[in-house]
């Protein structure tokens, strides 16, 4: 493949293959010849606007380490560009062995690794890790977060819809301390439709009809895969120790699980304060004694939640002007401070592989994983990594995509923003063909998808 002249087939992408830009109808091939070249202008523009108040913070030092980051991503943004090959990253962090030695291996399998001919995954995961990559490289800004204004202003934008949740939340507890199935579901969608705010799919702009994400009756046709119901009837199994069942080389095994929840972030602003409703209600009706989250370790895919994103928007709903925001606020940093909600960083969340690695790679978060009787994983990229960017047939059933990727329960949440897509029924993706050539592409479609089925290490 020539560097200076990126070569694609005019073709979709063939099925049951890894999703790459090499096909030219591919969502894949317009992430990196669009996409990922319009974040990086949109990261260098950020940090010239922000150049007064580097300078401000870190004097002239910071002054040169600007100049020196915005050099490495016009660079990295030319070898897109151009179609360059995927060099090593050159940081001293734990997890740089683990990326150029799978970009070895790739190389061994298909020869050279460009942005163009990479697996999809590998290609952008790649570049948000150079971009982290530019900052680790200095003296002063080591610890920026290019997307912080993004987040805080998508979380701002969307404060009037998340006045009315609190609100709305809040009269469920109050209501009664027993669950119900139609409160849970109900909040379930809420959560999902949530994950329609991804600024790494709108390239940071932040939509302008959030209200519609409320309107759950008018988005119940586009819920294409609903187990909804399947979900409830985990979480809502006893709050006390309960025996699993899982099958080892064709034989029934019994194991015993913990009562709490895990929940998989995704995106900061809307989207996470929908993930702390739905964690509140499981807590407050009793549905699970403990809650973990597992973050980013570093900053990714413009709007993915990080620590200090968690804290900053807890701070934010604390000192807020209406009293129910107060109130969720101050309740949920209680969570926080006596562990009932436990925030867990593990950097395995930001390689550029599927999960189904994570037993080989990283065992003691698989068994973590294992520990919790429901794994919620939101949004669009853990869907890609939980069912190996491949372009599967839409009726692939689910455990078959998940490649033995079973550590516990599992409930995905996504709104479908990439072209891959599995555990649909027969004639859905056909009918949904039919409607609109780009329905994988707009988010407007959801999925709310479960599997019961175990394989522990």
């Amino acid at each position: 493949m020539c560097e200076c002249n990126p070569q694609s087939l005019d073709l979709k992408t063939p099925r049951n293959i890894h999703l790459t830009a090499f096909y030219k109808r591919s969502f894949a091939h317009h992430t990196v010849k669009n996409r990922m070249p319009i974040i990086i202008t949109q990261v260098i523009d950020g940090l010239v606007r922000n150049k007064a108040q580097i300078a401000k913070d870190d004097g002239e030092e910071g002054q040169e380490d600007l100049k020196s980051v915005i050099a490495e991503l016009s660079k990295l943004k030319y070898e897109i560009q151009t179609n360059k090959s995927l060099r090593k990253i050159v940081s001293k962090s734990s997890d740089v062995k683990f990326y150029n030695d799978y970009i070895n291996a790739q190389m061994g399998v298909e020869g050279n690794v460009t942005f163009f001919s990479a697996i999809w995954l590998l290609s952008e995961c790649y570049m948000y890790r150079r971009i982290r990559e530019a900052f680790e490289l200095t003296n002063k800004l080591k610890d920026y977060d290019p997307f912080v204004k993004q987040k805080r202003d998508s979380y701002f934008q969307a404060l009037p819809l998340i006045t009315v949740l609190g609100q709305y939340l809040l009269g469920y507890l109050e209501q009664s301390p027993k669950p119900t199935k139609d409160e849970f579901i109900k909040l379930l969608k809420i959560n999902l439709w949530g994950n329609k705010c991804d600024l790494s799919l709108t390239n940071g702009e932040i939509s302008s009809n959030m209200e519609d994400l409320f309107n759950l009756d008018n988005l119940e046709p586009n819920i294409l895969c609903d187990h909804s119901e399947k979900v409830w009837t985990v979480v809502s199994t006893g709050n006390s120790t309960f025996i699993g069942i899982y099958y080892l080389q064709n034989k029934q095994m019994f194991c015993t699980y913990n009562v709490f929840v895990d929940v998989v972030f995704d995106n900061s602003g809307y989207e996470v304060f929908t993930d702390l409703c739905l964690a509140d209600y499981l807590i407050s009706k009793k549905l699970t004694s403990k809650i973990r989250f597992y973050v980013k370790t570093i900053p990714w895919f413009i709007s993915d939640v990080m620590i200090h994103d968690f804290h900053w928007i807890l701070g934010q709903l604390k000192t807020n002007p209406d009293e129910s925001l107060r109130k969720l606020g101050e309740k949920w940093t209680n969570y926080v401070d006596n562990q009932t909600w436990i925030l867990i960083e593990d950097d395995f969340w930001t390689l550029p592989v599927d999960f189904s690695y994570m037993r080989n790679t990283k065992p003691l978060l698989y068994k973590k994983l294992a520990e919790a009787k429901l794994v919620i994983f939101k949004g669009d990229l853990n869907y890609r990594k939980l069912f190996g960017e491949r372009n599967w047939d839409p009726t692939t059933p689910i455990d078959e995509a998940l490649q033995n990727f079973n550590p516990t329960k599992l409930c995905t949440l996504r709104t479908i923003k990439a072209d891959i897509v599995c555990g649909l029924a027969q004639g859905v993706a056909e009918k949904m063909e039919s409607i609109s050539e780009k329905w994988m592409e707009t988010g407007d479609y959801g999925l709310i998808q479960f599997t019961e089925k175990i394989v522990l290490i």
